[in-house]
């Protein structure tokens, strides 16, 4: 079985008159009779419809216009700022409830088409290619659910004819529990025929667990935690809202799932960042995968720090707070908290940067770039000024630019800032996570192809940790402990497990992978965790104080960046998006959803 790339143009330039099929409409060329007569054709298809996959993947078109969506999941939960051009992302205080919308029935329509059409053909390989099919229909609508609730269930395709009533292709929405229970169905239906191979380019037995794992662990806690509100978000006929009683099946399929992934081999790597810099790891159940000079993404230009830089007047886009690089734990089990300043008020003192940051959780070096650390052979550099001692004070000196240098020779700011201009860090940290150590990813006529993970071992251990944990399974332990023993941590570092100790090891293992968001929605923690909060960037500073012994060593301030505008206030109508306005104009039968 050859390899996917996720790429229409390798799979569809296989076939003759690479050009004419470019050029075609997805559905025009499923519902030619040609393509279905061997192979080639209908995995050129397959292909084309796997490129269109609603991944939050770097720069693959987004649905937020030129950035991508993994870039506005970051920005739009706790986990970073946008230090990048266009500073009005960072003016965002009430989030708009059509923000992450995803209502895509044209695509629903292609799939069903592929699948009509895969199930009349004599092609040796249908029953894969069904499989595939409806896998790839099942991530769809999980992705649609997990925005608007229940959403039209349409499982075949249509075609208007003028003389039927535009009713009758006018349908309403399904329950919320019906969408996830036809998913749990879906994917219970094709694990047989699909491969138990480990590609994770493409659809195999362990991928439809792995969404299987995902969906269910969102049912359960959408019918557990919804139900805890003081006022549960619902609507009169179940679009939005599952029963409580749901939740201890959800979430046992969720566990059913988890488990057979894990007994099935995979590994968790000993590299964390070697996970999503290098391809062909163990840990990888299912990723959008890159292919030099045909198929790139440009996230390693838009995140290098000015130093690292190949291409001129780019960077720094997504630059982590100083909450989120605090979350990560020291390995003594301590809360992450950088000390800055002694009990009595006074400045903790460095003798390098880095040393703030000496023993914490093994993924935050891996997640995150800070001053005095090493990448790709370079120290980063990133320093705000001086604090200079004028006899009762110290009293702060900085540099206009980067690079700049006091009398005696010494930098006074950082090469790679911090600063409140653009494309320079505004929270004196950058994003290493997912920044290829390829050569030249960093130049735009090059770009990287390190691949962005869908679905990857790490989180199936933390899903069977959360179901385990809602099921009072001993094993829930044992999993989320193998996950921290990676970071670090030691063996059975947790006795004892809690919710909030799920709510932390996705926030940290998963960070920037696009979890985050809907975690504290389907948690309904989100008014909380983003209720107006004030979020803070950490600033280093030389001391300059001739005769002492702190002079030249470093302290920090905790610092409110100047250029993030306006606090999050997340509302209770954020819970679910909205139901796009063009769709409910064209179908009165959809209903609205709650604060709509």
């Amino acid at each position: 079985m050859k390899k996917y790339i996720f790429l229409t143009i390798i799979a569809i330039c296989t076939l003759s008159a690479c050009n004419d099929w470019l050029d075609r409409e997805p559905y025009t060329i499923l519902g030619n009779d040609v393509v279905w007569g061997d192979e080639e054709g209908a995995e050129g298809v397959l292909a084309n419809l796997y490129d269109r996959l609603p991944i939050d993947a770097f720069n693959r078109g987004g649905y937020h216009g030129e950035f991508s969506n993994a870039a506005f999941n970051m920005l739009i939960s706790d986990e970073a700022m946008w230090s990048g051009d266009r500073n009005g992302l960072n003016g965002v205080q009430f989030i708009d409830p059509d923000y992450y919308s995803y209502w895509d029935y044209t695509y629903i329509r292609d799939l069903n088409l592929f699948l009509e059409k895969a199930e009349v053909s004599n092609l040796s390989s249908k029953d894969q290619l069904i499989a595939e099919g409806r896998f790839l229909r099942a991530f769809t609508y999980f992705e649609m659910a997990k925005r608007y609730g229940g959403v039209p269930l349409i499982t075949k395709s249509y075609e208007y004819d003028p003389g039927l009533p535009v009713e009758e292709l006018q349908f309403p929405r399904a329950t919320e529990e019906a969408i996830y229970d036809f998913i749990a169905s879906e994917l219970g239906d094709i694990v047989d025929p699909l491969p138990e191979n480990k590609d994770f380019r493409r659809a195999t037995k362990w991928s439809a667990l792995a969404l299987k794992s995902r969906a269910m662990l969102y049912a359960g806690s959408l019918a557990r935690y919804n139900n805890r509100m003081a006022d549960p978000i619902v609507l009169p006929g179940k679009e939005v809202g599952i029963d409580a009683g749901k939740a201890i099946g959800y979430y046992n399929a969720s566990w059913d799932a988890s488990r057979q992934i894990i007994e099935a081999g995979f590994d968790l790597v000993d590299d964390y960042f070697n996970v999503f810099d290098s391809k062909g790891s163990d840990e990888m159940i299912l990723a959008r995968d890159f292919l030099t000079s045909l198929y790139t993404h440009d996230f390693t230009i838009k995140n290098s720090t000015p130093s690292l830089a190949e291409t001129e007047n780019q960077g720094a886009e997504i630059t982590p707070y100083l909450e989120m690089v605090e979350a990560y734990q020291y390995l003594d089990g301590t809360p992450g908290n950088i000390r800055i300043e002694n009990v009595d008020g006074t400045p903790v003192y460095y003798d390098n940067i880095a040393d703030a940051f000496i023993g914490k959780d093994l993924r935050f070096d891996a997640t995150v770039l800070y001053g005095g650390t090493n990448f790709k052979n370079a120290e980063a550099s990133i320093l705000e000024g001086h604090k200079v001692w004028n006899g009762s004070s110290y009293e702060t000196k900085t540099g206009l630019a980067l690079g700049a240098q006091d009398e005696q020779g010494r930098l006074l700011r950082g090469f790679d800032g911090p600063s409140t201009d653009k494309n320079i860090t505004n929270t004196g940290f950058y994003i290493k996570k997912f920044v290829s150590t390829e050569p030249d990813a960093g130049l735009q006529n090059i770009q990287a192809t390190n691949y962005w993970p869908i679905f990857r071992y790490a989180e199936i251990l933390l899903n069977a940790a959360e179901a385990g944990f809602e099921l009072n399974k001993p094993e829930a332990l044992q999993y989320i402990n193998e996950v921290r023993e990676r970071a670090g941590f030691g063996a059975n570092s947790l006795s004892a497990l809690t919710f909030e100790d799920i709510v932390h090891e996705r926030k940290v293992e998963l960070a920037y992978e696009g979890h985050r968001y809907f975690d504290i929605k389907r948690w309904r923690i989100a008014e909380e965790v983003l209720k107006g909060q004030q979020f803070h960037g950490l600033y280093a500073y030389m001391v300059i104080h001739p005769g002492d012994e702190n002079h030249e060593k470093y302290m920090f301030e905790k610092v409110e960046p100047a250029r993030l505008q306006q606090n999050k206030v997340f509302e209770r109508r954020n819970y679910y998006t909205f139901i796009p306005s063009d769709a409910y104009s064209k179908n009165p039968k959809l209903v609205l959803n709650p604060g709509q």
